[in-house]
């Protein structure tokens, strides 16, 4: 957050704390005027000086904002450092209660983020002013313990010194702390922000979905009548080469029809519950999804053994299929850049009673530092990227029982190792 976006986002809270100082001014004047002794009346004149500065500058607040956003900030803490002078000098001096005060305001202005403020300056100087002014007997002072203390000038710089190096400190601390807070809630919007083009991203892959089943649906018409002419033509006398040509056609008319009901099976809805899956069959289908992405151009994928896996489980299909797919369309993506080989291979295996998919591939693989936090804030190495698609990956993998680790390959790449109860 810039100054300027933080001087307008606090502005109303500074304006209510004026006013609020005011009529705290306002009942200290009303106190000390009550009871008198010990406390000295200049006190409570004080007070009333403090409510009319104060009650001005919450009328006036409005037009010093449009005019300064910096004076604004810094106006009331300034206010305050001046009142607080006076009144630790009418009430000790070095050993004067209304010291601590100090550190509320330098506390507030972290608070708010002022920026560039002079009330730091300005606390110390008047501090260290009534301190030197009284140990030098230019200012009165009636308090028994402070005439100790100016009695040593060792005491007397020990203790100013470590109070005007706690005045340092408290502001640098409270500082850091509203920027750390800050920068959290930055991150926490920006992950809000990704999330939510994350969800629009899902919405419209969902329309997708609709659009591949009609067109899964419209094309099956042709495709068996393909189917038809073939098995006739084949029937006829044929030579050799022609025969050979037809079988050709033929098998790439099979690898169509296989594809399309990868569509149609991939995007079955399976409602809220679960219900047992076929971990091989799923694997199969989400490839033939995949296989139409223009990035997959090139790709090789390789599902091991798949006619002899008969790992089941039993979880909820539209979790695991929108899972399955944010891992295979991040290995597409990662391989898409490679100038030679494109590997995407997918392995299921039982492990103890659970059920172990892992999805390799040979691209360039992430940093250890990215490893660490992939799955603790938003991150992407894409340049058009949300960075929560892993994310989303791992709370529908949880929700299932599952969990989902990634680490780099030693020849190169990434591997994806996602576990889930087997049935």
């Amino acid at each position: 957050m810039t100054e300027k976006e933080s001087d307008t986002k606090y502005a109303g809270q500074i304006k209510t704390q004026v006013l609020i100082a005011a009529g705290m001014s306002l009942a200290a004047a009303v106190v000390v005027f009550a009871v008198g002794a010990p406390l000295p009346r200049a006190l409570a004149w004080l007070a009333l000086l403090s409510t009319v500065l104060y009650s001005g500058y919450y009328l006036a607040f409005d037009r010093i904002a449009a005019t300064s956003s910096r004076l604004t900030n810094s106006a009331m803490g300034l206010i305050g450092a001046a009142i607080l002078t006076l009144a630790a000098h009418f009430t000790g001096g070095i050993v004067s209660p209304f010291v601590f005060m100090f550190f509320t305001i330098l506390l507030s202005e972290g608070v708010y983020g002022v920026a560039g403020s002079y009330t730091l300056p300005a606390i110390t100087a008047g501090y260290l002013g009534v301190v030197l002014g009284q140990y030098a007997g230019l200012l009165p002072h009636s308090n028994p313990w402070a005439a100790e203390i100016y009695a040593s000038l060792p005491a007397t710089l020990l203790i100013a010194g470590i109070t005007v190096l706690y005045l340092f400190l408290m502001r640098r601390l409270s500082g850091q702390i509203f920027e750390k807070l800050n920068l959290k809630l930055s991150r926490e919007r920006e992950l809000k922000d990704a999330m939510m083009r994350k969800f629009s991203e899902l919405n419209a892959t969902a329309q997708l979905g609709v659009l591949a089943h009609r067109i899964a649906h419209d094309m099956r018409g042709p495709i068996s009548c393909i189917f038809g002419y073939l098995e006739m033509e084949m029937a006829k006398t044929k030579s050799p080469e022609d025969l050979e040509v037809l079988r050709g056609v033929r098998e790439t008319a099979a690898a169509m029809v296989e594809s399309l009901q990868g569509i149609t099976r991939f995007g079955k809805q399976g409602g809220p519950g679960c219900e047992s899956i076929h971990l091989s069959d799923m694997m199969k289908d989400l490839v033939a999804i995949a296989s139409f992405s223009p990035l997959s151009k090139g790709v090789s994928f390789k599902l091991d053994n798949p006619e002899q896996n008969n790992i089941t489980i039993s979880a909820c299909r539209q979790d695991l299929q929108q899972a399955f797919f944010n891992v295979v369309k991040n290995a597409v993506e990662a391989v898409s850049g490679n100038n030679d080989d494109k590997l995407v291979a997918i392995g299921i295996e039982r492990d103890g009673r659970d059920a172990r998919v892992t999805i390799s591939d040979n691209g360039p693989g992430m940093t250890e530092d990215a490893l660490r936090n992939v799955f603790r804030k938003s991150l992407t190495t894409k340049s058009d990227g949300t960075g929560v698609g892993l994310m989303i990956t791992r709370d529908l993998l949880m929700r299932n029982n599952g969990a989902i680790k990634l680490r780099n390959r030693a020849p190169g790449g990434l591997i994806a190792e996602i576990t889930l109860p087997a049935a």
